[in-house]
């Protein structure tokens, strides 16, 4: 668990991963026992996570797919790395830790690219306006 706790806080990832610290803190003080309730929660912690970070960087592909020459590319493209490298680290976590991610990762895929660039058809502010949102809950 402390490793967990450890390996997200040594990486930048984004503001869902302030949940993950929170209860990883909240798991580590429970006494003996809890090992499975603490392996539960951290295989919750990192799907979850890993589906949001998937969505978030499909959201990206899809605005991509429609603004890529606009003047929003480079900031498009600036969040979307980020989101990459935070995918990225939650892939890593999966396999360090032996967790399945969800089942609905073909879903959250075209859901997310489908967002991403409907949102985009509206003009480059339909397109900030879904990244507002992206960035104020992923």
């Amino acid at each position: 668990m402390a490793a967990v706790c450890s390996a997200l806080r040594s990486s930048a990832l984004s503001s869902t991963s302030r949940v993950c610290l929170f209860s990883c803190q909240t798991f580590s003080s429970l006494g003996p026992g809890s090992d499975l309730a603490r392996r539960k929660m951290v295989e919750k912690i990192i799907r979850v996570d890993h589906a949001g970070e998937m969505g978030a960087s499909f959201i990206y592909q899809g605005q991509m797919s429609i603004l890529k020459n606009t003047k929003s590319a480079p900031l498009i493209q600036e969040m979307w790395d980020h989101e990459k490298a935070h995918l990225a680290k939650f892939e890593e976590l999966l396999v360090t830790y032996q967790v399945r991610p969800t089942v609905l990762i073909p879903v959250w895929k075209v859901a997310g690219f489908s967002l991403g660039a409907g949102c985009s058809l509206l003009g480059e502010k339909g397109a900030m306006a879904c990244t507002v949102a992206v960035e104020a809950s992923i």
